[in-house]
C-alpha cells in the first residue's frame, strides 16, 4: 500500500509541475519594433511623393487629382505606423496574487481528488467485504459438516467493533457483533453490546423489544442459565414493548419449567412461535413442547398431533416475483442513476432474507426475490412463511431508510404465494 501512494506521489508531483512552471514563468513577449519598417513606408512614402509632384508639374496631373492622391498617400501611411504601434507588448511578470490563486487552485484539486478515491476507491472495505464473505460462507458449510473448521468470530468481532468506531449508528453490526460474541461463548460481553444498542435507540425504537429480548437472553446465559433480577426486569421490559417479542416468551417459559409448571411453560412456548424462526421452532420450542407435555402426563398421541400442527411448512422453492414501477408524480425528485433496493424480511424483522439492488434508469422491472438473493447464507426466503417487501429509492445509497427517500412496503406476503406482485413506488419517508 505504501508503494501505491508513493507512486500517486510522484505522479502527482509530475502532473504539478507540467502545470505550474509555464504559469509561473515570467512571460516572454517579445516587443515589436516598428522603426526599420516606418523607416521604409516613409521612403516609399516620400518617393511616390515625389513622383506625384513630377507628373504635376509636367501637366499630366490635373491639381485636384494630385491633392487626392496625396491625401491617399499620408492616410496609408499614417495607417501603417498606427498598426506597427499597436503590436507593441510589455514584459508582464507573474503577481503575487496570481501564484497565491494558482497554488489554491491546485491543492484544492488534490485534496477533492484524495476525497473521491476514499470514498469510492475504500480497499480496506472491500477487503471486509471479502471476509464476511467467507465467513459466511464458512458458516453455511460448517452447518452442513459439522467437521469443516469453524468460522474465524475473533477476525469478525475485530473488524465488526471497528466498523462500529466508524459508524456509532449501525442497528446490524451491533446484533452480529453481539452475536459473533455468543457463538465464543462469550454471553457477558454479548449481554453489554445488547446493553449499549438498547440505550442507543431508546424504547420508543421499533427494535427496541428485540434487542431487550435478546439482552435478556444473553444474560441469562452470563448469569450461568439463572433467572436473576436484572434478567427478569430485562424480560418484562421487552414483553412491555413487544407482548409477542420471541426471544422474552420463549425465556419465560423456561422459568414456567424450571418451576415445574408445565401448563404455563406450553403455553408461553406456542404464543413464541409467532415470531420464532423455523429454526428455534424445529430445534428448541417443539422439542421443549413435547418434553413439557410429557412430563405434564399428556398422553403421547397429543403430543404428537400437537407437534404435527404446529410443524412449520418447508418452503422450499420460496419465491416472490415483483412487478416494480415509479409512481409518475415522483419521476421529477429522482436521476436516473439513483439506487433502488427490493427486499424481503421477516415480518417484524430486520434483516433481509433477500434483497436486489438496481437503478431507477431499469424501471419498471420484474423482479425475482428467491434463496439465491440472500444477504447471508443462512437467512433465506425458504426460513420463513410470511414477509414485508419493501422497495425504496435511496438517494444516500444504502438500504437504510433515510428522510427524503422515496418507498413503498408491502406487509405478511407469503413466500409461496404463486402470484405476482405489482408495486408502485409512491410514498416519501418522513
Amino acid at each position: 500500500m505504501s508503494s501505491l501512494w508513493l507512486g500517486f506521489a510522484v505522479l502527482l508531483l509530475v502532473a504539478v509541475v507540467f502545470l505550474l512552471v509555464p504559469l509561473l514563468k515570467q512571460r516572454k513577449t517579445d516587443e515589436l519594433s516598428g522603426s526599420d519598417a516606418q523607416q521604409d513606408n516613409v521612403l516609399i512614402f516620400r518617393d511616390r511623393l515625389a513622383e506625384l509632384e513630377a507628373e504635376k508639374e509636367q501637366g499630366t496631373l490635373e491639381e485636384s487629382a494630385y491633392q487626392a492622391l496625396k491625401a491617399e498617400l499620408e492616410k496609408s501611411l499614417l495607417q501603417d505606423v498606427t498598426g506597427k504601434q499597436q503590436l507593441t507588448y510589455q514584459n508582464q511578470p507573474v503577481q503575487v496574487q496570481q501564484a497565491v490563486v494558482i497554488f489554491a487552485v491546485v491543492f484544492v484539486l488534490m485534496i477533492f481528488s484524495i476525497a473521491i478515491y476514499l470514498h469510492l476507491g475504500r480497499s480496506d472495505d472491500y477487503a471486509d467485504y471479502l471476509a464476511l464473505k467467507e465467513q459466511g460462507e464458512t458458516m453455511q458449510v460448517s452447518a452442513d459438516a459439522p467437521q469443516q473448521k469453524a468460522p474465524d468470530f475473533a477476525k469478525a468481532v475485530e473488524m465488526l467493533e471497528k466498523k462500529l468506531a466508524e459508524n456509532p449508528d449501525d442497528f446490524d453490526k451491533y446484533v452480529l457483533l453481539a452475536n459473533s460474541y455468543a457463538a465464543m461463548g462469550n454471553f457477558k460481553k454479548s449481554a453489554e453490546v445488547y446493553a449499549t444498542l438498547a440505550e442507543r435507540i431508546g424504547p420508543d425504537n421499533e427494535d427496541y423489544a428485540l434487542v431487550k429480548g435478546s439482552y435478556a437472553q444473553s444474560l441469562f446465559q452470563a448469569e450461568g442459565e439463572q433467572f436473576t433480577e436484572e434478567v427478569n426486569v430485562a424480560v418484562d421490559q421487552a414483553l412491555a414493548a413487544d407482548s409477542q417479542e420471541s426471544t422474552a416468551l420463549m425465556l419465560k417459559g423456561i422459568q414456567a419449567y424450571m418451576q415445574n409448571n408445565f401448563a404455563l411453560a406450553i403455553e408461553l412456548w406456542q404464543q413464541a412461535k409467532v415470531k420464532s424462526s423455523k429454526v428455534q421452532i424445529e430445534r428448541f420450542i417443539e422439542p421443549a413442547i413435547a418434553d413439557a407435555r410429557s412430563k405434564a402426563g399428556m398422553p403421547a398421541e397429543a403430543v404428537v398431533a400437537t407437534t404435527k400442527a404446529a410443524q412449520p411448512v418447508t418452503h422450499s422453492g420460496a419465491k416472490i416475483i415483483v412487478n416494480l414501477s415509479l409512481a409518475p408524480e415522483l419521476l421529477a425528485k429522482v436521476k436516473p442513476q439513483d439506487t433502488v433496493f427490493v427486499f424481503a424480511r421477516a415480518v417484524g424483522g430486520r434483516m433481509p432474507l433477500a434483497i436486489e439492488r438496481l437503478q431507477v434508469k431499469d424501471l419498471p422491472k420484474r423482479i425475482v426475490l428467491d434463496d439465491s438473493k440472500a444477504a447471508m447464507p443462512t437467512a433465506t426466503l425458504s426460513t420463513v412463511e410470511q414477509v414485508d417487501i419493501i422497495a425504496r429509492v435511496s438517494f444516500s445509497g444504502t438500504p437504510q431508510a433515510q428522510a427524503g427517500d422515496l418507498f413503498v412496503q408491502l406487509e405478511q406476503v407469503k413466500v409461496n404465494a404463486d402470484k405476482e406482485l405489482n408495486l408502485v413506488i409512491n410514498q416519501v419517508q418522513p
